[in-house]
């Protein structure tokens, strides 16, 4: 035959309605391509309906910037890679197009038909086989260059900096059975293994079940739609499409991605699984041959998806080179959709294609007796790959078959917790396969039965009836599933590309091996061949195919590379998940709500910040009563014999004499000295203390008690058990407290039943076992009230309603702020910081030096001894009306910082404004004159008074 012209059709493609279509005609969607306004069907993917629309031309190429189309038409498509709005290598063969879409090629310029860098391909021989090894090595001052030129030719789209507000999820699930790939035997696996009771999770790339079902013929579809019908059926079933298996790790932990969710973009699954059924069928190969990588060299999958699920005319005049009933079943839906067929080349009678020739497409083949054929469209189906990588990750090696020309699985060295079904183990009818899934389908159930026995018989309190026996646990026989005979189709007789996500050729390949780099791995990694996107899933085999006929070795002997996680390219938003800061609120929040508490983010918590007039809630607890929500209190539940012993370790001053009914107050240090915690821990019996910690440092205090018990003492009879969020807690403050709380009690309230510093269990209105210490941050005659966390919203209103003749208010963590600065007490991380070592804190009377051993002591004794270190103080501005800002500076004379602020507020109560700073230790005496720097330049005088409190520095009503 001789040359025809012909043209790159540019006309629509749009088929009428066909059986297995999974587009929705009766919508129409709009979305642009590189600026151009261009429609969808839904359920179109950007691919499907560009293709629609006429065009050939997706992207470039990574090195050369060859014109790439559709080959696979499926997620793994190489010439498919484009950008989303702000989304970077968007699988547009896979992503669907959804209204209003933003698409444009990736790293080209200044356009997609005229990209400037094709020039690569005019010096390609200067740019070959590890030349970037070769090249930017020296002189090594030129590095900086070098990266600066070859970011430029980064083949991939735009990050842009500001956030995407994309949201993404995390998830733990523990089914018994989860079986990776939903065609056929996948779906026949799930089944077959949920009707035994087992939970299962189905988990799918694409977008609907059904694998290669869905494009198929009449009596396909039927079998597909009876599959589905059978898992919709099944309870136990979770169906995850749009989703992906991304590995296999020790005791089946499967991370799986889901995608597309309502409000989610991705969530990753971590699904600890009891059986794993790897069920990912076969993928269909590409040919090596010059050309290969034009628009219009297609696979028979893809034109077969093309037109039966999207309704797609791949072209209008086709050369399809066919080795099986794949490419047979091309040629009749080509026919059928209206393509002339120009020619079947029938590789199975050794008949093949040399090369393909165009510019921007295919325009004409040329075959392997020299003929030319003109066509827009050439069609392969030379082989098929089977994606084992999911078992290799469970140690199962490839083993390579030359009748079926593909490597194939090893079941026998597989975990008995894994088990491979349908195409990647053997070829078969679709009765075949489903036979084969439906068998190992029941033999993962049984398997996961099994594996749950074996861990209840480890449990000391299982009921007799926790295991199974017998018939239930004799294996399930599984029918063989062997390869289909193929021939070897690997490459022609000319070169062309093997990868062509990195522009590697069969030649680049030959080259390499010249150079010594003679082993698949090396290889590999010096031509980058497998390494793409597609991670070798369309180029592993005829990379090893081609480096064997290198070599002289077989395939056998050549090997696979290695497989390793992930299985599928994942975000680092997938990865990452959502922020792990879980919200948490108190029992009482829908009261504080109610009435109309501002909110308040504290650390994970949403706390009352006040209730519309912070001034007002100081003065009611002054004057009358106030009750505050203090549930975010860290609190430790700590029993044992030696629990005395570990309190001398982490707290500064001393515990051994703490009686029962006793509180006391108590810092903890690191051990740099430096302040880390405080709190109070009251003793409930002999061998019974309960710890409170800030709100903030609960979950480290925990970490560090556990810490030093673990590693340092584990000699020590010690049990620790958080239980912060066990107890509502709720502090009532003010000088008619001990009126109210009497009202709702069977504690004797009294003061010499009951005095400052001390601990009582009894009942709350009602409610037994309640917890309540006699405290004072807030200067005040208070009792902190801890209630089982189910009572703590009826606690709270009932004392609010018993204390409303006494003029009860809630007051929230503002007014709380007020109160304890005006009573001098400091607040760990506010009037402290990284470098506040105990004495800074004016502590010195409360560490105890002559303990044998604490947390912290060499560095304490060190600042003790040294004395030069910044002290807190008590501060109140000349001027009362000035509040200064928090951190604002105190300066010395000459400009030097001496000191700053830690916290200042109005004072309600004093009507005056009030601080804490530190200091240097020659500005700490009472009565010293300080300049305070203001934020607006401006400077104030202000003295330090004794101590640290501004109201009642007795405690006179603390201790009434």
């Amino acid at each position: 035959m001789t040359a025809a012209t012909t043209t790159t059709t540019t006309a629509p493609a749009r088929l009428a309605p066909q059986p297995g279509e999974v587009i929705d005609r009766s919508r129409l969607l709009e979305f642009r391509w590189n600026g151009k306004p261009c429609t969808a069907h839904p359920g179109d993917t950007i691919a499907s309906a560009l293709a629609a629309a006429g065009e050939r031309v997706l992207s470039r190429s990574y090195k050369y910037h060859r014109p790439r189309g559709i080959q696979t038409a499926d997620f793994h498509d190489p010439g498919c890679m484009v950008q989303v709005g702000d989304e970077p290598n968007v699988r547009g063969a896979h992503r669907l197009v959804a209204e209003g879409m933003e698409v444009r090629s990736q790293n080209t310029w200044p356009s997609l038909k005229y990209d400037l860098k094709a020039v690569n391909g005019l010096v390609g021989r200067f740019l070959a086989t590890g030349f970037y090894y070769k090249t930017f090595i020296k002189p090594e001052p030129l590095w900086p260059m070098y990266e600066k030129v070859l970011r430029q030719f980064v083949h991939a789209g735009t990050v842009s900096s500001e956030p995407s507000g994309a949201v993404f999820d995390k998830r733990y699930a523990h089914p018994d059975v989860v079986v990776a790939g939903g065609g056929p035997a996948g779906m026949a696996s799930a089944v077959a293994a949920a009707r035994t009771g087992a939970q299962v999770m189905l988990v799918e790339e694409e977008h609907q079940l059904g694998g290669h079902l869905r494009w198929g013929t009449a009596g396909d579809l039927a079998a597909l739609r009876e599959l589905r019908a059978q898992v919709a059926a099944e309870p136990g079933i979770e169906v995850l499409t749009n989703s992906v298996a991304l590995a296999r790790y020790d005791d089946n932990w499967v991370p799986i991605v889901q995608r597309g969710l309502p409000h989610v973009f991705e969530r990753l699954i971590k699904a600890r699984a009891r059986s794993f059924v790897v069920a990912p069928g076969l993928i269909e190969r590409p040919y090596v041959f010059e050309g290969n990588d034009l628009p219009g060299v297609m696979l028979s999958t893809a034109v077969r998806r093309l037109i039966n699920l999207y309704a797609v005319r791949p072209g209008q005049r086709a050369v399809v080179m066919s080795a099986n009933s794949s490419g047979d079943a091309a040629v009749e839906d080509l026919r059928r959709a209206g393509v002339e067929i120009a020619a079947v080349v029938d590789a199975r009678r050794g008949e093949h294609v040399v090369r393909a020739e165009g510019r921007g497409g295919v325009r004409s083949v040329t075959l392997a007796d020299g003929s030319q054929i003109a066509c827009d469209l050439l069609v392969t189906a030379t082989g098929w790959t089977a994606p084992t990588s999911l078992l290799n990750m469970a140690g199962d090696l490839p083993v390579y078959d030359p009748g079926s020309a593909r490597f194939v699985p090893d079941p026998a060295v597989l975990p008995d917790t894994v088990l491979a079904a349908g195409g990647v183990v053997g070829d078969g009818t679709v009765d075949d396969l489903v036979a084969h899934g439906h068998a190992v389908g029941q033999e993962a159930a049984r398997r996961a039965a099994h594996t749950a026995d074996v861990t209840r018989a480890q449990l000391p309190t299982r009921p007799d009836h926790a295991t199974t026996t017998g018939e239930a646990h004799t294996p399930r026989p599984v029918p063989p599933l062997r390869p289909a005979p193929h021939p070897e189709l690997f490459r022609s007789s000319t070169h062309g590309f093997v990868d062509l996500c990195e522009d590697v050729s069969s030649k680049d390949i030959v080259s390499a091996v010249k150079e010594g780099y003679d082993s698949v791995e090396l290889v590999k990694r010096y031509t980058t061949v497998t390494m793409g996107p597609t991670q070798g899933k369309l180029e592993t085999v005829n990379a090893v195919a081609v480096l064997a006929e290198a070599t002289g070795r077989s395939i056998a002997e050549t090997g696979t590379t290695t497989w390793r996680p992930m299985y599928a390219p994942v975000t680092l938003g997938a990865l990452a998940g959502r922020v792990p800061e879980p919200v948490r609120h108190s029992p009482m929040q829908p009261w504080h709500e109610r009435h109309d508490a501002t909110a308040l983010v504290a650390g994970q918590w949403i706390r009352p910040e006040h209730y519309g007039d912070p001034a007002a809630e100081v003065r009611a607890v002054r004057e009358r009563v106030g009750l505050i929500d203090v549930t975010p209190i860290g609190k430790l539940d700590l029993r044992g014999p030696d629990v005395a012993k570990l309190l001398n370790l982490l707290y500064v001053n001393k515990w051994s004499k703490l009686p029962v009914g006793g509180v006391r107050y108590g810092v903890m240090c690191a051990d740099d000295g430096v302040v880390m915690d405080d709190g109070v821990t009251g003793r409930l019996g002999e061998d019974h203390y309960l710890m409170s910690t800030t709100s903030s440092g609960a979950a480290t205090v925990w970490e560090w008690v556990e810490d030093w018990l673990q590693t340092s003492h584990p000699d020590w009879q010690v049990h620790v058990t958080p239980v912060t969020t066990a107890y509502a807690s709720m502090n009532l403050a003010g000088p008619r407290s001990r009126e109210l709380l009497a009202r709702v009690t069977d504690v004797d309230l009294g003061s010499d039943a009951f005095g400052y510093m001390q601990v009582r269990t009894g009942t709350v209105a009602g409610v037994e076992d309640c917890v309540l210490w006699r405290i004072g941050f807030t200067g005040e005659l208070s009792y902190e009230i801890h209630v089982p966390a189910s009572y703590g919203l009826h606690v709270w209103e009932h004392l609010m309603e018993q204390g409303r003749d006494l003029g009860i208010a809630a007051f929230g963590v503002e007014a709380q702020r007020v109160l304890r600065l005006e009573k001098g007490h400091f607040i760990v991380g506010q009037d402290t910081d990284g470098l506040s070592q105990g004495y800074t804190a004016g502590l010195g009377g409360l560490i105890k030096l002559d303990k044998a051993d604490f947390v912290g002591k060499p560095e304490l004794v060190w600042q003790h001894q040294h004395g030069d270190y910044p002290v807190l103080v008590a501060i109140q501005p000349e001027d009362s009306r000035i509040v200064p800002a928090e951190a604002s500076q105190i300066v010395r004379s000459d400009g030097r910082i001496a000191g700053r602020i830690t916290s200042s507020r109005m004072s309600p109560t004093l009507r005056r404004s009030i601080c804490l700073g530190q200091v240097d230790p020659d500005l700490a005496a009472p009565g010293t004159r300080l300049t305070v720097h203001l934020p607006d330049g401006a400077d104030i005088t202000a003295r330090v008074i004794e101590g640290h409190a501004h109201f009642d520095p007795k405690g006179e009503r603390q201790r009434a």
